[in-house]
Formats: C-alpha cells, sequence, structure tokens
C-alpha cells in the first residue's frame, strides 16, 4: 500500500467528503438501520451478518465481509460513522479511491481471518474472557490509525476530539484500554483489534507479499553463503 508523509489534522469537511467514503458511510447507516429493523420484526439481522468466531467456523463465512457494515448500538454506530468521515476522508484524498477501497476490505477481513487463532490465544494467557464477536467498521479503523503511526509518524490526532495524541501513542492506549475493559468485566474483544492493528501494520509495509518473504530468505541465504568459515574476524584479511 503506498504511504505518505503529510501530517494528519481534523479538518470537518475539508476538501469534501470523497465518494469511497460516502458510500461506505451510506452502506453503515442504511445496513446497520435495515437489518435493526429485521431483527426486530423478523429475528434476522445483524446476528446473521455480524462476526462471531464459532459461526464462521461452521461455515458462515459472509460474516467476514458483511460485519464492517453493521452495528447495534446507536452510540456505536454513531461514532464509528464520525470516525470514518475523518480517517477515511483522510486516506481516500492521500491514496485515491481504489487503494483506500482496498485497504479498507483487504483490513476488515484480515483482522476477522486474524482474530480467530488470536482468541484461542488470548483466552489461554489472559486473564479474562475473548469474545471473538464484532460489528461495525472498527477492525479497519484501527488498521487505519497503525498505517498513519507508520506512514506518517509525527501526526497528531485529537483524542477525544480534545486531546492532541500522536498516533503511536494512541495505538497502545486504545490497546491499554481493551484490555482493561476485559479485566474489569471480565470479557472483551481484543482479538478484532489486534487482527485489525496487525492487518494494517502489514499493509502499510507490505509485509504481507509473498515476494518480500521470498526475498527476505534469498539475503539471508545470501547473507550465510558469503560468510563463509573464518579462522579470524572477516575484518582482519590476513587469514580466512
Amino acid at each position: 500500500m503506498p504511504t505518505n508523509k503529510a501530517n494528519f489534522s481534523f479538518n470537518l469537511g475539508s476538501g469534501g467528503v470523497g465518494p469511497v467514503t460516502k458510500i461506505l458511510l451510506i452502506a453503515i447507516l442504511v445496513l446497520s438501520l435495515g437489518a435493526s429493523i429485521g431483527e426486530r420484526k423478523f429475528g434476522f439481522g445483524i446476528s446473521m451478518l455480524d462476526f462471531r468466531i464459532d459461526n464462521v467456523l461452521a461455515g458462515e463465512l459472509w460474516r467476514l465481509v458483511t460485519y464492517p457494515f453493521v452495528e447495534g448500538s446507536p452510540f456505536g454506530l454513531i461514532l464509528s460513522m464520525i470516525v470514518l468521515w475523518f480517517f477515511g476522508n483522510w486516506f481516500e484524498q492521500r491514496w485515491g479511491a481504489r487503494d483506500y477501497i482496498r485497504f479498507f476490505a483487504i483490513s476488515s477481513i484480515g483482522a476477522a481471518l486474524l482474530a480467530i487463532p488470536l482468541s484461542y490465544i488470548f483466552n489461554f494467557i489472559l486473564p479474562f474472557t475473548d469474545l471473538g464477536v464484532a460489528q461495525g467498521p472498527d477492525a479497519a479503523l484501527d488498521a487505519m490509525l497503525v498505517a498513519m503511526a507508520f506512514s506518517s509518524a509525527d501526526s497528531k490526532i485529537l483524542f477525544g476530539f480534545i486531546l492532541p495524541m500522536r498516533a503511536k501513542t494512541l495505538v497502545f492506549l486504545l490497546l491499554g484500554i481493551v484490555i482493561i475493559f476485559g479485566i474489569q468485566t471480565g470479557a472483551a474483544t481484543l482479538s478484532i483489534h489486534v487482527g485489525g492493528m496487525i492487518a494494517g501494520y502489514l499493509l502499510v509495509t507490505g509485509k504481507w507479499r509473498p515476494s518480500y518473504l521470498i526475498s527476505k530468505i534469498r539475503r539471508q541465504q545470501k547473507q550465510r553463503r558469503s560468510r563463509g568459515l573464518y579462522v579470524v574476524p572477516p575484518r582482519d584479511r590476513t587469514l580466512n
């Protein structure tokens, strides 16, 4: 994925909302409201579209694609749309519509896939239960935050729209909040957040590509061959 060194700032409506961000916002709003109505009226709605590890493992793979677009909580829906408005618009302007929508889609699906093994690991080592569920675009937003931390390290974000904070600092703060929430309540959705952050890191650094892994293995093999067998350190060329 492309990177950009420009600083991030919250400028509401700066340059207008990009077409992809606008489509995502409308899709999340319409599908969340429609799924909520369907859940109440027909028993079919958000519970069939959100991300649940057990259901995905049972073959309900559509949840990997649908969960970013449904949010059951009114507060969560409003907050997700506001944050997506800011972050999504910034990335769309920097990367362009095509790379932005690819990033949103791949990071959302990748976060869900990574959350499956992470949930089992967290449940084994942590003193609280990872729920393994997710609704809304939070995973993609986590990926965007990590991408911003790597591509624009000095960017500052207004946490809570009040407190200026570096993107990297906000990443650790969000993880801390989720962990504290889990310890206090006994359950949290840590795996999907960590999955989103890992997906963002892999996408913005390009380390998910097979070509990167192959190139790294070849470099290591070449370095091993070039070392040879030295009786004394290589800096001393009198004997080797």
